[in-house]
């Protein structure tokens, strides 16, 4: 899924977003499954109804079928009636409450109303060849005040989830509350300055699905010695030796927590300590597979694939630069290897490395571990390719923030990650790495948790803006229905109802479905018929700086001008964006259309300066379509019905697709 890398500035005016009160034709998704589905919208607003069918291939012996979606949390029900004629369920959704989150509606069950009630889950309609991606409804917002714009930036975020404590042992300690509310049979405890013991320590924690928390030294912090109360282990794991955490601080756990059933788990360095993991791990399930990382140099290497090795239940193996420690070695040759993957570069892991490690590993046919060498330039950048990687779904359940300059929040939340089959991002606190974006623009999510603090709240919120699923694209349009309200535009001459405003709504409206039934985001100036100053569109567009701004109108002169024409950036005019927008929207527009071409063009003031509003005055590239001139008899032929003027938007919408995908 491609969404967008946009977001929208705050700005003092009334404005609206996205595509409103136009009808969609009806569409029917075709397949060849044991289930079809016709659903008339894909976009609609709090309050709109959409007609939808449903037909099995075989006979359900139901009188009604009760269809239910869900967006993030809040249910959504309707009833469907059996049409004898048509053989299919039939009624319509009403999309009459207002999520708090995400504003997508998606497909969770149907249940057959018969005399033994059947419930169709997700999983079961996927069974029956149904595509759920393809009966997803996104509920758009309509903004129209300030305050509106920031309700929407929220809504339209992916929920965020804070696991914030005052410090790093507290952190842990919400992290565990999330992942294991109703407690576990054991815990692992590490200490949280020794990063790389702790780091090795989530796929054992995954093994036990237990959580991780830290201890200091010489001591168990209040709040860990309550958290471990609260989950009632059967048993404590201690992860390092007496100089990561004293015998000390053991006797004063046993001393404060119901059980004594206390152990250690560690070598004589941490590479010793990997092993020890690695074979607790082999203890319990047969460990195939590991993740290598650098012993000193690699800690955020292994911090980023923890989850991983955590989800597979694999181990994380420490190694020096250039071979593995020979203990190590000599337990991995009778481990039967068929994988290995090794997280870091050249200057951490060097080919030896792999050498020694493709020697007793037998992969499947076609594979070979001298492929799996993941890195990056820096920390972000390794973290980008192992989610890259590791993580190909589109649609993720959550996705794990923490900050990059103090590791230990993300090796806390390792465990979390793993059981919810979540990559952890680690980014800097005050921006988003640039080597995140294509993940986040390509990805969903429908949770984000902020893990530790520190992180500015706008850092958190542009990442979960991206990850929301109703982004559809990596662009965004503004488009401007021009003139509206009191200012009704040109005229046409013999029928004075004829009125450039409406006119270019309809196409407006219609080019904006086009463009989000295509991946793209769509701004409009207005959905309806309102007076909306120049200022005030050109104000808007600014504030969101969009890949576009197409401003729609409709010409006259004295009823013998004919044709289309576009205006574009003067700045343009040896070659720019908005010269190649009026050429792609143009050529679309005469591609169905008999208009006679009027061309491209630009028009300057006698400063120099464009001469239209519009066009000056916009920061992004920015056109405007004189569609077709209203006075025109010919002309009116072409667009004198709604259906027409759709199609006429739907071929402006295409021109802009061209022109922004290229």
């Amino acid at each position: 899924m491609r969404k967008s890398t946009k977001m929208l500035a705050t700005t003092g005016m009334a404005i609206t977003l996205v595509v409103p009160n136009v009808a969609m034709a009806t569409e029917k998704i075709e397949n060849n499954s044991n289930i079809n589905i016709n659903l008339e919208k894909r976009t609609v607003l709090l309050g709109d109804k959409s007609k939808i069918s449903v037909s099995f291939k075989e006979k359900q012996n139901a009188n009604s079928i009760t269809l239910n979606y869900l967006c993030y949390d809040m249910p959504l029900s309707t009833t469907l009636n059996y049409n004898e004629q048509t053989d299919s369920y039939e009624g319509e959704i009403n999309f009459n409450k207002d999520p708090e989150y995400l504003n997508v509606w998606e497909i969770e069950n149907i249940t057959i109303n018969s005399d033994t009630e059947k419930v169709l889950s997700s999983t079961d309609l996927q069974n029956l060849g149904l595509n759920l991606d393809d009966y997803k409804v996104t509920q758009e917002y309509i903004v129209t005040t300030p305050k509106s714009l920031a309700t929407y930036l929220q809504k339209s975020a992916a929920p965020v989830k804070k696991l914030v404590g005052d410090n790093r042992q507290d952190t842990a300690v919400e992290i565990s509350k999330e992942g294991w509310a109703n407690g576990s049979s054991k815990v692992i405890l590490v200490n949280g300055n020794a990063i790389a013991d702790g780091i090795t320590a989530t796929p054992l924690a995954t093994t036990y699905d237990a959580p991780i928390l830290l201890v200091n030294k010489d001591n168990i912090p209040a709040s860990t010695l309550q958290e471990i109360s609260r989950l009632n282990p059967s048993e404590i794991i201690v992860v390092g030796g007496e100089s990561v955490i004293s015998n000390n601080a053991i006797n004063n756990l046993k001393q404060n927590v119901s059980t004594n059933n206390v152990r250690r788990l560690a070598g004589i360095n941490r590479y010793e300590t990997s092993l020890k993991i690695a074979q607790e791990i082999d203890n319990n399930h047969d460990v195939n597979k590991i993740y290598i990382a650098n012993g000193y140099k690699g800690e955020v290497d292994a911090l980023t694939i923890a989850a991983k090795a955590g989800q597979d239940k694999q181990p994380i193996i420490l190694s020096e630069k250039t071979n593995i420690p020979t203990s190590t070695y000599n337990w991995l040759k009778n481990e039967n290897l068929t994988d290995a993957y090794f997280i870091g570069g050249e200057n951490v892991i060097t080919t030896d490395v792999i050498h020694q490690i493709a020697e007793i590993t037998k992969p499947a046919a076609g594979q070979s571990v001298y492929r799996n060498r993941v890195y990056g330039t820096d920390r972000h950048e390794t973290n980008a390719k192992v989610i890259e990687r590791f993580y190909p779904q589109a649609d993720l359940e959550s996705v794990l923030v923490a900050k990059s300059d103090v590791l230990v929040d993300a090796l806390a939340a390792g465990p979390l990650a793993a059981k919810l089959n979540s990559p952890i991002l680690i980014n800097p606190t005050t921006y988003v790495s640039n080597y995140h974006q294509d993940n986040l623009s390509n990805k969903s999510a429908k949770l984000v948790y902020q893990v530790g603090g520190g992180i500015k709240d706008s850092v958190i919120n542009d990442i979960a803006y991206k990850l929301s699923e109703r982004n559809l694209g990596n662009h965004t349009v503004v488009i401007d229905p021009g003139h509206g309200g009191a200012d009704s535009g040109a005229l046409n001459q013999a029928n004075k109802n004829i009125k450039e405003k409406d006119y270019t709504l309809d196409t407006s409206l219609a080019s904006a479905q086009y463009l989000r039934d295509s991946g793209v985001n769509v701004v409009l100036t207005r959905d309806k018929d309102v007076t909306t100053a120049l200022g005030s569109r050109t104000d808007l567009s600014n504030s969101i700086n969009p890949d576009l701004l197409v401003s729609v109108h409709f010409n006259s002169y004295n009823t013998q001008a004919k044709g289309s024409e576009i205006y574009y950036k003067y700045k343009d005019r040896n070659g720019g964006t908005s010269k190649t927008a009026a050429t792609n929207i143009l050529n679309s527009i005469l591609e169905k259309f008999n208009f006679s071409n009027r061309g491209i063009k630009t028009r300057t003031a006698d400063s120099g300066a464009d001469y239209y509003h519009m066009i000056r005055e916009s920061v992004a590239p920015s056109v405007i379509v004189e569609s077709s001139f209203i006075d025109s008899e010919q002309d009116q032929l072409l667009v004198n019905t709604l259906e027409k003027r759709k199609n006429l938007g739907i071929q402006i919408g295409k021109g802009i697709e061209k022109t922004v995908k290229n």
